[in-house]
């Protein structure tokens, strides 16, 4: 189950051509566009023009009717993005040829970004960096509203799944749906959050995996894809990554604290369900995503069970 390759090669080029034709509309000359990425969103870059569109494609249907969210989302991408340069903090910055707002066309909403050459290289010193992030965001002055990304996403796409055994078995289900509401009696709002975990101060974090969002140019690694940037404890972007023992080092001579290993914990499992929530969007994902996802619910089953059982 996922959509097919005719449908998805459309949405692509609906989405391409209507990046290429704003940016016409603003005297951008396009050669050649080229798609640099097509998973949750296209990525194109309006060669020869320094500029790069984002524009998301894969969407829960909540978000796909009422693009309010969506927008408010990359207002506060765009925001970030400008706070952390001001801040000395290299990212990916909007587009100076285009408005520095979220875009629609066509029924799409895309942000316009500069184009970077990239190199083939890893971090140096992963666990340095996102320490040296969080400490960058702890300055950054934008309203953001907490764990953009723990809302109800995660039930809207656990009802898609009943009656799709092929991706997640009616046991299966139940089990995501007690999970669901064991993290969101913390995460469900920052008064909840605040009761359970005392100490562990939010701050603006970037919201998705850091370190797999960043591009290593030639001067350097810049962050990317802030879309989920949020108020959040930094255990949020430290999860699933590996990080926190370096990440404890590398804070603490930064002036940050520690990961607490609890809410690490609680963490993880929000960043499992939320992989599994992803079979959701099966309908509408490329199957790569789907075929990626599918055999880790087993992983995350037993994790999750062996919760349960204790």
């Amino acid at each position: 189950m996922a959509i097919d390759e005719a449908a998805r090669a459309a949405r692509t080029e609906r989405a391409v051509a209507a990046a290429h034709a704003l940016a016409g509309e603003h005297g951008i000359h396009v050669e050649a566009p080229v798609v640099l990425h097509d998973l949750f969103s296209v990525v194109v870059h309006l060669a020869p023009a320094p500029v790069v569109m984002r524009i998301p494609t894969v969407l829960p249907p909540s978000r796909q009717a009422d693009p309010a969210r969506t927008l408010a989302e990359r207002r506060n991408e765009l925001a970030v993005s400008v706070a952390l340069r001001e801040a000395g903090f290299p990212t990916t910055g909007p587009s100076p040829l285009l408005p520095a707002v979220p875009l629609e066309r066509d029924g799409l909403v895309m942000t316009a970004w500069e184009f970077v050459e990239t190199v083939d290289a890893e971090l140096d010193d992963p666990a340095g960096y996102v320490a040296d992030l969080h400490r960058a965001l702890r300055a950054v002055e934008v309203d953001l509203p907490f764990l953009v990304f723990w809302d109800d996403w995660e039930p809207e796409m656990l009802d898609l799944l009943v009656g799709h055994p092929e991706l997640l078995s009616p046991d299966d289900l139940a089990l995501a749906r007690r999970e669901h509401a064991r993290i969101d009696a913390v995460f469900g709002s920052p008064e909840r959050f605040a009761a359970a975990f005392p100490h562990a101060a939010i701050q603006p974090i970037h919201g998705d995996a850091p370190t797999h969002n960043v591009l290593t140019t030639t001067d350097g690694p810049v962050v990317t894809d802030l879309e989920h940037a949020c108020l959040g404890p930094i255990e949020w972007d430290l999860a699933l990554t590996g990080l926190a023992s370096g990440y404890d080092q590398a804070t603490v001579l930064r002036g940050g604290r520690p990961a607490d290993r609890e809410l690490l914990a609680l963490c993880e499992s929000a960043r499992w369900l939320q992989v599994v929530c992803c079979l959701g969007l099966a309908d509408r994902a490329p199957a790569e995503l789907v075929d990626g996802i599918v055999p880790l619910v087993g992983t995350w089953r037993a994790q999750a069970s062996s919760r349960s059982s204790t």
